[in-house]
């Protein structure tokens, strides 16, 4: 750089400084004052609280700790119980696809949650199929008398061994249990927001996740469990969401 040209950038360069340095140490200066102030309110509201501390009385000091301690539990009971799904923003409001908005109880098929719920059928928009073809020889809430006294969760329907059982409504396998020498065999099917239970099977057809259709066989009738009844017989149970039992000739059409 030759020394015109040097001269003229050293003018130019302090002749900027000269401008913007001003500038700058102005806003630095009501920076500091800014902060200066704001130290100086907290330190009052520090001290007028600490005064008024003192000057309380014992008893309004234990209430006002009570209190911010009640306080501090219910926000961590909350904070552990929220409903999450309710603070999810959703700023179209849209209908997820497959719900139908006039039928509140409706949910989507598919393999996690296929069928209706169980308010459907209490609206009587849907019916359980019979899953075995015989008379109901005991109803929902009555005593069996086997080997030990109980109130029957479900209904017994009589039949004869082998006869082919099947699923009283499309749904997912969620549990099979094989038939044993001193066990029952079981299938649970989960509809939606209930499931079924199909209690006295052997040679169980289906497998735990399969994706059954209404009226499909998913074992055959087993040898009769205990009790004075003539016939062989399947224990048929409807169960919700919380797996309390419900009777299943409401949702057959059935009486006895």
């Amino acid at each position: 750089m030759n020394c015109p040209s040097a001269l003229l950038f050293f003018r130019i360069n302090r002749h900027v400084r000269g401008k913007i340095g001003p500038e700058v140490k102005d806003v630095s200066d009501k920076v500091k004052d800014l902060l200066a102030q704001l130290k100086l309110t907290l330190s009052k509201g520090t001290n007028w609280l600490a005064r008024k501390w003192r000057r309380s009385t014992p008893g309004f000091r234990y209430a006002l700790v009570y209190f911010l301690c009640v306080l501090a539990i219910a926000g961590l009971v909350w904070w552990q119980f929220k409903p999450l799904g309710s603070l999810v923003f959703d700023p179209g409001g849209a209908e997820k696809p497959g719900e139908d908005p006039d039928l509140p109880g409706e949910q989507t098929d598919g393999p996690d949650q296929p069928g209706l719920s169980l308010a459907a059928f209490r609206q009587g928009q849907e019916t359980l199929s019979l899953p075995l073809e015989g008379p109901v020889l005991l109803g929902f809430g009555q005593v069996f008398s086997g080997s030990l006294y109980g109130v029957n969760p479900g209904v017994h329907i009589g039949g004869t061994r082998g006869d082919s059982v099947c699923a009283a409504y499309r749904g997912q396998v969620c549990k099979v249990v094989p038939a044993g020498e001193y066990q029952a065999g079981q299938v649970w099917i989960v509809h939606g927001d209930f499931e079924t239970r199909y209690i006295n099977l052997e040679d169980v057809s289906v497998h735990e996740g399969e994706t059954v259709d209404r009226g499909q066989p998913i074992g055959e009738l087993g040898p009769k469990l205990e009790g004075d009844y003539v016939e062989d017989y399947l224990i048929f149970e409807v169960r919700d969401a919380l797996e309390d039992p419900s009777d299943p000739l409401e949702y057959l059409g059935l009486g006895l």
